[in-house]
């Protein structure tokens, strides 16, 4: 069986990152509230899955399987991950410990997304710089040490009043 390295970089990347803002890219005139998701695993055939907070109205006027697009971002991280695809809601009150929810407790919805477009950005990668660059700013950085101000001791006000009146 051969392993997809492109499948398993996402994985690990989107495992690093872990929650991600929700859009519903439905056109419905009910669909599920944007929100921040957590995302719980990728299988092996590319399904994403995660868990998300329910609407307050009833789940069973809402569209069970809808576009969605998923902003994955995280404070300090250097890259950012956005997927999208076909998004269906498999379990309606789904608890990670297997307890069933109570009534009065918010919802919370297991949905599993088929990636159809990934994209992953690393926006803040620098390039090396070269030979002549390096050493203009070398030099730059020595001028800045070595150069002498001479400050007076009349200050800049006082030169502006002497100016204005004489």
């Amino acid at each position: 069986m051969a392993t997809d390295l492109n499948l398993q970089f996402i994985r690990a990347k989107i495992k690093q990152l872990r929650t991600a803002v929700m859009y519903s890219m439905s056109n419905s005139v009910l669909k599920l509230p944007n929100g921040v998701v957590s995302a719980i695993q990728v299988d092996d055939e590319g399904q994403l899955w995660f868990i998300s907070r329910g609407p307050v109205a009833e789940l069973k006027e809402f569209e069970q399987t809808f576009p969605a697009r998923l902003c994955f971002y995280k404070k300090g991280v250097d890259f950012h991950i956005e997927v999208s695809g076909r998004a269906t809601v498999m379990n309606s009150h789904y608890s990670p410990d297997g307890d069933d929810t109570f009534e009065g407790e918010p919802k919370v919805l297991l949905i599993k997304m088929s990636m159809l477009n990934i994209e992953y950005t690393e926006p803040h990668t620098k390039r090396p710089k070269n030979k002549v660059e390096a050493w203009l700013e070398h030099g730059y950085k020595w001028f800045l040490r070595n150069a002498a101000v001479q400050r007076s001791s009349v200050s800049v006000l006082a030169k502006l009043h002497q100016t204005n009146y004489n």
